[in-house]
């Protein structure tokens, strides 16, 4: 509300502007027209804003409430009537949006030059069933380094398949390390997994102790985990700007998708509650993907 009333007042002061500009210096047309310009852009920049602030605001209530059916929110499913294909119905930036997530990788490539740094400490497990996904919420200290910007892990979670797809095909599941910049910003860790006999032991500890039903976060003091041992050996990665891959599928999240993918047994596989839970691919819409 406070966001709606600051942006309101300064998208007010604009039209005063617009309408003062109106009435003086009537002479010199050819420069009013400059400012009248000006003036109308400053109100539609201010307007998007508006709107974007909000989308996030709505984000971060939502995954505070753990329950997302809960909520009187709009709901949204991955399939029939309430699927990816209707979420802009309730959410806009879902079928408006021309940066949206998840994407197929696929080349030619841009060379990245962005290099990627974990730091990431063990603690308590702290999970939960929102009724989208199984979500691991990290406490404060794990951080990772994008170049020389840093943001702090604030939770994983989940996807079957994996949203992302190399060459059009996907993997058996991805796990999205979500972070967070001081400044807000967000920036996804993507981690595909693919079948295989090799047992994670991190990733066990989460499925013994995952709920099975929609409700709110568990906090298992006798299990520590280390989201460090959920990440390949190597950080090579592809890159690209994309957006939340859920409602209200906000945009400008920096999207880095591990070359590697990590094993996962196929008992996982068939025990994980969501038998499907992944938006589908997006369209480019002429952005670039970069790979390390």
């Amino acid at each position: 509300m406070f966001i709606r009333i600051l942006l309101g007042g300064i998208v007010a002061s604009l039209f005063a502007m617009v309408i003062t500009l109106s009435i003086v210096n009537t002479g010199k047309t050819k420069d009013l027209d400059t400012r009248l310009a000006k003036a109308t852009k400053q109100i539609k920049e201010q307007e998007e804003t508006l709107q974007k602030l909000e989308e996030v605001v709505h984000a971060i209530a939502e995954k505070g409430k753990g329950s997302s059916h809960s909520s009187g929110a709009p709901h949204w499913e991955y399939e029939g009537e309430m699927g990816p294909e209707n979420w802009g119905k309730q959410f806009p930036t879902c079928a408006a949006g021309k940066s949206q997530s998840p994407l197929n990788i696929v080349g030619p490539f841009e060379k990245s030059t962005t290099t990627l740094k974990a730091d990431y400490k063990p603690g308590v497990l702290k999970v939960l069933n929102n009724g989208h996904t199984i979500q691991v919420n990290v406490p404060p200290g794990s951080t990772l380094k994008v170049g020389n910007e840093s943001y702090e892990l604030v939770q994983f979670h989940f996807h079957r398949p994996s949203e992302e797809q190399i060459d059009g095909k996907p993997m058996a599941m991805v796990t999205h390390m979500v972070h967070k910049s001081a400044d807000g910003k967000l920036a996804v860790v993507g981690v595909l997994m693919r079948e295989s006999a090799v047992q994670n032991r991190t990733l066990w500890s989460i499925w013994k102790n995952m709920p099975a039903k929609e409700g709110p976060e568990v906090e298992v003091a006798s299990v520590s985990i280390n989201p460090a041992t959920l990440l390949p050996e190597s950080l090579a990665h592809y890159a690209y700007e994309g957006s939340l891959t859920t409602p209200p599928c906000t945009e400008g999240v920096k999207f880095f998708i591990m070359k590697s993918p990590i094993g996962i047994q196929r008992e996982m596989i068939d025990s994980f509650p969501f038998k499907l839970n992944a938006r589908p691919v997006q369209p480019l819409n002429g952005r670039k993907i970069s790979a390390s």
